[in-house]
């Protein structure tokens, strides 16, 4: 059981090393490969580019805050499941009230479980074998307590790295239980059974996706400098600002995309929309005819308006931008993280644009027009983010998630015929 709940710092301490590769031109139709080399995460070089070298300090004390939290949910779990009698599930409310989760946050633990949160008997998968590798936007089974001894290589290094070193900071959560997971930014095959993500597609947020709060520090750890770095409402400029780097599909073509964004308004003439890619990632060579500088979160937040946009999966500054005195304009989300994305509504957290970003300028013009309503909208953004609490409540959050899993999943081998993903 421990060994499961250490898997929720999977990615968190991640290596913050970072490398750009640019190159000649190629046609538009290139697709990039979901994921960099080695330790490379492309999404990494835009928290160094808010953050700056002293901001990452902040991420730093963010990571090192949650490992303690987290070992002291740990330790309660542990009692919980000594004294567990019963063979069925226990109900989800039990586990929060033994962690100390309050009841407004154990209904999120309900959401980030899927289908999970409503079997009534413990769910048995026999697995046709465990994992003698981890692979990366594989689904695979595991026994956690062989997790750290198994080859690995590219950007499964990165997860199992983060894995053994959160085990290796906790030797006695080393069990002997087991688990469904997959590593990277793919969501494009259906689970067959409960399996732990980073993210999901919310057409299928009640299905067999079980969401953690996999790289806290790259999604929360920017939010801790917003409260020193974001000026009021009035001194913003009624600007439309993205900086980002070429992740998603390296295609201009592709709707939602950042090269169909890049590629319509990187040369605007409308003096008020500023977008420009801040690093060539992906080998998206293409990428780089819409370079422009970097900015920082100081720089960003001078804008009122900020647009967030697509990746491998989710926009990495959602979060931080949220809880800024400016208002977010997106297309409407797609996909669901630990902030629950299903629950920002348009109008009310953002302002909705269109998936070819066609209405940029008449979305600017709205908000020029409706300054108040534009506010509004930033403030309720600001509020719903405040519904997730400090780091020691959000490690109880998880712990329970993690909790309620393993006590509604019984996961062995011998299912040679068994199907863990795809067509069920």
């Amino acid at each position: 059981m421990k060994a499961v709940v250490a898997l929720l710092w999977v990615s968190l301490e991640r290596s913050m090393t970072l490398t750009t590769r640019d190159a000649t031109e190629v046609s538009v139709g290139v697709h990039a490969s979901p994921v960099e080399p080695e330790e490379v995460d492309p999404d990494d070089i835009e928290v160094r580019e808010w953050m700056g070298t002293e901001g990452m300090a902040i991420v730093e004390k963010e990571i090192a805050a949650g490992h303690a939290a987290l070992s002291t949910s740990l330790q309660t779990i542990d009692g919980l499941f000594g004294a567990r009698k019963s063979v069925n599930p226990m109900p989800i409310s039990t586990i929060c009230e033994a962690i100390g989760v309050n009841t407004q946050a154990c209904g999120r633990v309900g959401e980030y479980l899927g289908r999970l949160a409503n079997v009534e008997t413990r769910v048995s998968v026999k697995v046709p074998k465990f994992a003698t590798s981890v692979p990366c936007d594989v689904l695979f089974a595991t026994s956690l307590r062989k997790l750290c001894e198994l080859p690995a290589s590219g950007p499964s290094l990165v997860y199992r790295a983060d894995i053994c070193k959160a085990l290796s900071s906790a030797p006695h959560a080393i069990g002997e239980g087991h688990a469904l997971f997959k590593f990277g930014d793919r969501r494009d095959s259906s689970a067959c059974f409960p399996t732990f993500y980073k993210t999901r597609l919310l057409k299928k947020r009640d299905e067999n996706y079980v969401l953690l709060d996999l790289n806290h520090g790259r999604h929360w750890g920017p939010m801790k400098k917003v409260a020193d770095a974001d000026i009021p409402w009035a001194s913003k400029n009624a600007t439309l600002v993205w900086r980002g780097v070429s992740t998603g599909k390296c295609d201009t073509g592709a709707v939602n995309s950042r090269m169909m964004l890049c590629n319509k308004w990187y040369s605007s003439t409308d003096s008020r929309i500023d977008v420009g890619m801040t690093a060539v990632v992906q080998n998206c060579h293409l990428a780089s005819r819409y370079k422009k500088s970097e900015k920082s979160m100081e720089s960003l937040l001078v804008s009122k308006y900020h647009l967030l946009v697509n990746g491998n999966d989710k926009p990495s500054g959602l979060n931080w931008v949220l809880f800024s005195n400016s208002v977010p304009f997106m297309v409407e989300p797609d996909i669901e993280s630990w902030l629950l994305e299903a629950s920002l509504k348009p109008w009310e957290h953002y302002i909705p644009i269109k998936p070819d970003f066609s209405d940029l300028s008449e979305k600017v013009n709205w908000a020029v027009q409706n300054d108040g309503e534009a506010e509004r909208i930033a403030k309720a953004g600001k509020e719903y983010v405040q519904q997730f609490g400090t780091t020691e409540e959000e490690m109880a959050v998880q712990a329970a998630v993690l909790a309620a899993y393993v006590d509604r999943m019984d996961i062995t081998d011998g299912g040679a015929s068994v199907k863990l993903e795809g067509t069920c």
